[in-house]
């Protein structure tokens, strides 16, 4: 496992210090909820697309000084636009003595744009354990957490226990769903003090994942309340064998595109102006599970998994 930095938390005082506003990717959703229905949305607050395979994300287990596993992310994340992941198990497993472990619910899947990699793996995190964003291998562009610290069931709103659940408080990491402020505009790069949730994240039920694929912030020179509506997305038929799928969405569809379950952009095409549908050909897909990421005005981007028969 990869130590990124020595956690001298004696030495930490003070806040966390942050990357530059508008300039480097960070976390902007976390997702902890029943079962493995677990994952996490990446946001790129810079005018420019930037290339994902430099990136990974790590987890630190229970309190672990270094990182526990990782996964090394895919593709492309369009300016202003988002990446998700999901937990990527699709069916119960067994784990003996009448324990299973399920499989994570397919509408999450259906919005990632990379299925994580199997058991152990980041999307296996149960509300305690902290995740590092990493670029390069080696520096830490994001934290969720406090790297190094258990905190017992999860960090809380508890500020007498530091935040963490060993005196009592709410949950906060565990059982719900957390969307970063739209007025945070960078990551955390070194660890906190005191991992106090309310600071940047807003928290959301157990099991909500009806925003992923989008992300306000103040970063964007586009950002307005018309804009800020949920995504209405439908692709059909999906499974698909007629050699052909429609995309309709609420907001201007401007480009389109299709990866395999590799992370390979097998297609993409942008759409004329003024458009809310576009059709897909998918005649020469092999059969398969792929990712369909629509790029919608506003700069968001939705993602749906499509099954080919």
């Amino acid at each position: 496992m990869k130590t990124i930095f020595t956690l001298c938390l004696s030495l930490l005082v003070g806040q966390a210090i942050y990357a530059q506003g508008c300039t480097e990717l960070f976390i902007s959703e976390y997702l902890e909820g029943t079962g493995n229905n677990k994952g996490f949305e990446i946001y790129n607050p810079t005018a420019e697309p930037i290339d994902l395979s430099a990136y990974t994300l790590q987890r630190w287990s229970n309190g672990a000084s270094s990182s526990s596993d990782e996964l090394t992310l895919v593709g492309t994340i369009p300016a202003y636009g988002t990446w998700v992941v999901v937990n990527g198990q699709t069916t119960d497993e067994d784990l003996g003595g009448g324990n299973i472990s399920p499989a994570a619910d397919p509408e999450m899947q259906g919005l990632a744009n990379q299925l994580d990699n199997p058991y152990p793996a980041p999307t296996y995190m149960n509300g305690d354990d902290a995740l590092v964003f990493v670029k390069n291998g080696t520096t830490p562009v994001d934290m969720f957490g406090r790297p190094g610290e258990n905190p017992g069931n999860a960090w809380t709103d508890n500020a007498d226990a530091g935040y963490t659940s060993t005196d009592g408080g709410t949950w906060l990491t565990a059982n719900h769903t957390l969307r970063r402020k739209a007025s945070i505009t960078a990551g955390v790069t070194t660890p906190p003090l005191a991992f106090d949730t309310f600071l940047e994240w807003d928290t959301l039920p157990n099991n909500t994942w009806d925003g992923l694929g989008w992300h306000s912030c103040e970063c964007d020179p586009d950002m307005s309340v018309e804009l800020i509506k949920p995504i209405e997305f439908n692709m059909y038929p999906n499974p698909s064998s007629n050699g052909k799928v429609e995309l309709t969405a609420n907001l201007q569809i401007t480009a389109v595109e299709v990866y395999d379950q590799n992370g390979r952009l097998v297609f993409q095409a942008n759409v004329e102006a003024n458009r809310k549908n576009y059709t897909l050909i998918t005649e020469e897909l092999e059969t398969g599970i792929y990712v369909i990421n629509a790029h919608l005005e506003g700069r968001k981007t939705f993602s749906q998994r499509l099954i080919i028969q």
